[in-house]
């Protein structure tokens, strides 16, 4: 399983060397030009993601376009809404006549096991699985990637996965095999670092997200082989 780790731009440098596909946040590319100027010049594939602004909305059509020609994008994943299978379906329609279908990576959404699965009759490409996917953001995290691994498990084997964050450790047991799932993306390891945590542990809570606790943290020597170490160790899991 490929890995991509999501950071804050002062960090990009340090951290995406070890990273082995770019995963771009078009919000952060829209605004912040040494960010989409880093991702621009890399050579490496890229995945720009919907990602949501400060008011938990995703971008817009014409927004995700604009960042996906500020970085040179490879693909995109399309805009999505937690719960809200009918919204994030019709986004995608909207997504593969705006980038074309091979460009485009469904998102799986509903409110629950069945509607989430259902998205898989509509999607021509790969496919992407939230971290929180049928879950509340104040759940356990380790609820929250026993849920995901539900889903994930029960996709065909001959659809591409992408595994959209990172919740716990344990849930990479279950995919053990499963030669489908091909890329995650996750700030997890970077922000445990900065904390001086051990992402072995289990995480305490997901409501707030990564990126937002990221910004909060000083970078030092110490916390600085907390990243790596953490980087190291979650690859012993994919």
């Amino acid at each position: 399983m490929d890995l991509a780790l999501e950071c804050r731009t002062d960090l990009l440098e340090l951290v995406q060397p070890f990273a082995d596909f770019d995963f771009v946040l078009a919000h952060l590319a829209l605004k912040d030009e040494e960010y989409s100027a880093y991702y621009r010049d890399t050579g490496k594939d890229k995945i720009v993601d919907n990602s949501v602004n400060e008011n938990g909305v995703p971008v817009s059509l014409d927004e995700l376009k604009e960042a996906f020609s500020l970085v040179n994008g490879t693909v995109v994943v399309s805009p999505d809404w937690i719960g809200d299978k009918e919204q994030t379906l019709e986004a995608y329609e909207d997504s593969v006549k705006e980038f074309g279908v091979n460009r485009v990576i469904g998102v799986i959404q509903g409110k629950d096991y069945k509607e989430a699965m259902s998205c898989l009759d509509s999607y021509k490409a790969g496919v992407a699985v939230p971290y929180d996917i049928c879950s509340k953001k104040t759940d356990p995290p380790w609820i929250m990637g026993l849920r995901r691994a539900l889903i994930v498990c029960n996709i065909p084997n001959d659809t591409a996965v992408h595994l959209l964050g990172f919740s716990c450790i344990e849930e990479f047991s279950y995919y053990k095999g499963k030669a489908n799932i091909l890329s995650i993306d996750t700030g997890v390891p970077v922000m445990l670092g900065l904390q001086e945590k051990d992402i072995l542990d289990q995480l305490e809570s997901k409501a707030k997200p990564t990126y937002n606790l990221m910004e909060e943290l000083e970078l030092t020597q110490s916390t600085w082989t907390g990243i790596i170490r953490n980087i190291a160790l979650l690859r012993r899991y994919l």
